[in-house]
Formats: structure tokens, C-alpha cells, sequence
């Protein structure tokens, strides 16, 4: 049965695991469907395609309002943007609604649009969660939030409170972000990890340690993905033992002052240590990088609480698990979707605290056997979670909606 299908995401221009997975998904169903791409803001297409290898020639694109730009700023401007927002959500909700979807895929991170199609998939990299003081303290703000709601509900109904149970089926990529869901939404979830990739054939490894993720700050001084952290520990390492190793980040940088900053902090620091950055690599130096790098690592999380900002773990771990796929050692966080591709001293290690990553990293690189023996336990354990898997876990899903199941 041909179906229209629709697909949201709003982030695109991010190049994250989760765009990976909206446009993976995009081109595999539309062999057998018609797809509508949901986005904001202008696309580059053939940037995509190169970036994330990927065909979009049978997707329709379909550009939303999008408004970013709100985001941020004083209490007026916050409460100018809660009013933009609510507008944009109805927008959005009656454009893709007029599409007449059989099936509508939501993969924008955080999205709260309700079910716009008879038939939904919420697809949740990982579910909000509270933080801080409630937005609706103090009369003025609580009367002018209750307003917007009233205003969703007469328009949407009773799914614009209750968004995520207009979807009859939420998937999660791990089983740290489905326990998550079921604690904050009490929904339960069908698991459908991300679809990674094998970056192409083994070359001879170097004497590389690789990070791959986004220059992201998280308003706490930090970096999301703790660049910071790695570049302190890759400074401290033993010279004798790392004598020769070079340590290279890669990642687009989100253009908010606070990220330009930290990520300027970080090179200053990184001056006369063997560090490179790829700002915004194509996919071809990141091939090479994967391909080359001996040793990958990954310290998102640290630092933060897993029980009050569980957000700000790793909630699966594709570029862990692409970096398994060419043959690198993972050395990464003890966190989230982690304990779930990782085995410790089996195909990588986890650690806790900084001279744990160390400490691994050391043993890796004073011992080439133990490297080379869990780099081939490595590429066995990241074949789990390729986009054939992915791909195969969706149509299974749509299968059992469109028969009712």
C-alpha cells in the first residue's frame, strides 16, 4: 500500500544524529511512499545529501515558519515568544494537517505539535524535562500561559495538552531515553536505536584520538559535549606514553555568543599540544578521521547530574557507535545510551571520572595488542546498529499501524 507520509523536524541545519535519522528514514520510505518533508528554514540540499550520503530526489520539502529568533532575551521578549511559539504550533499543526498524511513521523527534538495525521510515530531522542522554576510563577506570566493554552485547546483540542498520547505509537533510540519517557510521560516506548554507518574499509590506524561532536553551549559555562574536559585530560597524559598521539575534534559550532566564546576559550587553551579542530567537516574528512583514529572519546554528561538533568547525558551515542564501526576504542562517559553499546573491557571502557579516561587511554596506547584485539570486538558490537536495522525497525512499525495493531 502506497502511503503519504509526512516527517518533521525542525533542527536541520544542526547536522545532528537526529536530522541523520529524519533523513535516512526520508529516503528509505520514499521507495515505496510518498514523502513530505517538514522543515524550517532554507535547505541545501546537495550539502545534505554529500554530508549525510543520502538520496532525497523522491522527497517533497515542504518549508515551515520557524522562529528561532525569539528565543532568548528579556521577560517581555520571552513572553512575546511564548505567544510566537503557540502561533507557530497552529501553524504548523493546520499546514501539515492539510497535507492529508496517512502517516505523520515526528522527529524534532522536543517537539510538542500534536498528531496532525490519522495515524503517528513520536520519534523521542529524549523527553523534556522540567528544570528550574515553574514558567507560570507569578500572576501575570500564569494568567498569560493559561490564555495560550485555552487558545491551543479551543484550536487543537484536547491533544494540545495532551500531545504525546495523539501519537499511537512513541518510539525511543535507547532504553535509557524509553525509561526516561515512562517516567516523565508514563508512556511506554518501542525501541528503534539510530541508524549508524560503517565510515568505509579499515586503513592503517594512527596514532589518533578522535571526538566527533557539536560545539554546543549549555548556558552553565560548559560545553554540552565536554571538549573542555577531554582537552584538560589529553594535556595530562603521560608524555612518554603519548608521545606522537594527536587528539582532533570535530564538530559543527552553534553561532550563539556563548558557544563562539567557549569554543575560542578552547583553542586558546589547546595552543601547542598536538590538537586539531574540524570546524563543519565534510563527509569525507570525517570518513578519513574515523577511519585513521585508534582511540575515540566521549565525555558528555560529566558533570551533570544523571537524576536532575538526564538531558544532558548522552542519550544514545551514534558517533560512539560509528567510531566502533572503523575499528576506534571507545573511552567514553558511563552514562546513557552508553552502558548500551559499550561493554566495558570488552570492546571499549567507560569511566567515571577524568584520570579513569586517562588511565584507560594510557593502557590503550603502552599496549597494541589489547588496542587491536578490542578494535575488532569494536567493529563487531558497532554492526548492531546499522541503518538497515533502523530502516527495517520503522517499516515494522508502520506495518502494524496501517493493519491496526
Amino acid at each position: 500500500m502506497r502511503l503519504k507520509v509526512g516527517i518533521y523536524n525542525l533542527h536541520m541545519q544542526a547536522r545532528g544524529g537526529g536530522e541523520k535519522r529524519t533523513l535516512v528514514l526520508a529516503e528509505h520510505l520514499s521507495r515505496s511512499h510518498e514523502v513530505f518533508l517538514f522543515h524550517a528554514g532554507a535547505l541545501d540540499v546537495p550539502a545534505l545529501e554529500r554530508y549525510f550520503d543520502i538520496d532525497l530526489g523522491g522527497v517533497r520539502l515542504v518549508t515551515l515558519r520557524s522562529l528561532d529568533h525569539l528565543n532568548g532575551g528579556g521577560r517581555h521578549r520571552r513572553l512575546t515568544g511564548k505567544w510566537e511559539q503557540t502561533r507557530e504550533r497552529l501553524e504548523h499543526f493546520r499546514k501539515i494537517r492539510s497535507s492529508g498524511l496517512d502517516i505523520f513521523v515526528n522527529n524534532s527534538y522536543r517537539s510538542d505539535l500534536p498528531c496532525p495525521a490519522p495515524l503517528g510515530i513520536y520519534m523521542c531522542m529524549f523527553p523534556p524535562v522540567p528544570v528550574g522554576p515553574a514558567e507560570a510563577d507569578g500572576f501575570v506570566r500564569g494568567t498569560y500561559y493559561k490564555l495560550l493554552k485555552s487558545v491551543e485547546r479551543r484550536l487543537l483540542g484536547h491533544a494540545a495538552s495532551d500531545f504525546i498520547n495523539s501519537y499511537p505509537v512513541v518510539t525511543a533510540n535507547s532504553r535509557f531515553t524509553a525509561e526516561w519517557a515512562q517516567a516523565l510521560w508514563g508512556r511506554r516506548c518501542d525501541m528503534v536505536y539510530s541508524a549508524c554507518d560503517r565510515p568505509g574499509p579499515a586503513v592503517e590506524k594512527e596514532k589518533i584520538i578522535l571526538n566527533v561532536g557539536r560545539f554546543t553551549a549549555t548556558g552553565a559555562g560548559v560545553l554540552l559535549k565536554r571538549q573542555d574536559i577531554m582537552l584538560e585530560v589529553f594535556g595530562r597524559l603521560d608524555p612518554k606514553l603519548s608521545d606522537g598521539w594527536q587528539l582532533h575534534f570535530v564538530g559543527s559550532v552553534r553561532r550563539d555568543a556563548e558557544t563562539r566564546s567557549l569554543v575560542a576559550r578552547l583553542e586558546r587553551a589547546a595552543a601547542g599540544l598536538p590538537v586539531s579542530f574540524h570546524f563543519d567537516a565534510d563527509l569525507e574528512t570525517l570518513r578519513g578521521l574515523y577511519g585513521r583514529a585508534s582511540i575515540y572519546w566521549h565525555a558528555t554528561g560529566y558533570g551533570f547530574p544523571v537524576a536532575s538533568r538526564p538531558d544532558l547525558h548522552e542519550h544514545f551515542g551514534m558517533t560512539t557507535v560509528e567510531a566502533m564501526s572503523a575499528g576506534a576504542v571507545p573511552v567514553v562517559f558511563n552514562s546513557g545510551g552508553h552502558r548500551e553499546t559499550v561493554a566495558h573491557a570488552a570492546d571499549g571502557f567507560l569511566w567515571d571520572e577524568p584520570h579513569e579516561l586517562a588511565a584507560h587511554t594510557e593502557r590503550l596506547m603502552a599496549d597494541t595488542r589489547l588496542r587491536s584485539r578490542l578494535a575488532v570486538r569494536a567493529v563487531a558490537s558497532g554492526a548492531r546498529f546499522s541503518r538497515s536495522a533502523f530502516n527495517a525497525s520503522v517499516d515494522s512499525i508502520i506495518e502494524r499501524l496501517t493493519r491496526g495493531g
